[in-house]
């Protein structure tokens, strides 16, 4: 059990150590002349993560309503991407998102014996994948 409860503590500390890198980042990222600005998180995510006192429902919380935003946000750069693509692109672009779906569900499948700590690290790593391949189709949609 005490494994257990250092796993959880570390992977805590682990998650709020990226979550404000992640901010910090974002804050003092200098964008090169003609970027695209493509946020990430948003502010209301790190607002609610600052406000959950560690509170493991309330960061699953967090990263759900998150989640939710981020999938649709992704859905709709998918969308844009493929209206945009030739029709033997946008069939290369579907057998690459199917690929990308199934390896994000491999990747952030939680330890079964990991407990709701291990929950909390998948749910956010699938939030993290999310996040990536939203901004990914964006900035090639962009081009």
């Amino acid at each position: 059990m005490k494994q257990i409860r250092r796993t959880s503590r570390i992977q805590l500390a682990t998650f709020f150590a990226v979550t404000a890198m992640s901010a910090t980042s974002r804050a003092g990222a200098k964008k090169p002349s003609g970027a695209i600005e493509i946020q990430a998180l948003r502010p209301s995510f790190d607002k609610c993560v600052d406000g959950s006192e560690g509170v493991t429902l309330t960061l699953n919380n967090c990263i759900g309503a998150e989640y939710d935003f981020q999938d649709r946000r992704l859905n709709v750069a998918y969308r844009l991407l493929r209206q945009k693509l030739p029709a033997s692109a946008s069939t290369t672009l579907r057998d690459e998102e199917r690929a990308w779906i199934a390896s994000r569900d491999k990747d952030c499948e939680p330890d079964p014996q990991g407990g709701t700590a291990a929950m909390l690290d998948a749910n956010q790593c699938r939030l993290n994948k999310t996040v990536e391949r939203a901004v990914e189709l964006e900035k090639r949609s962009a081009r």
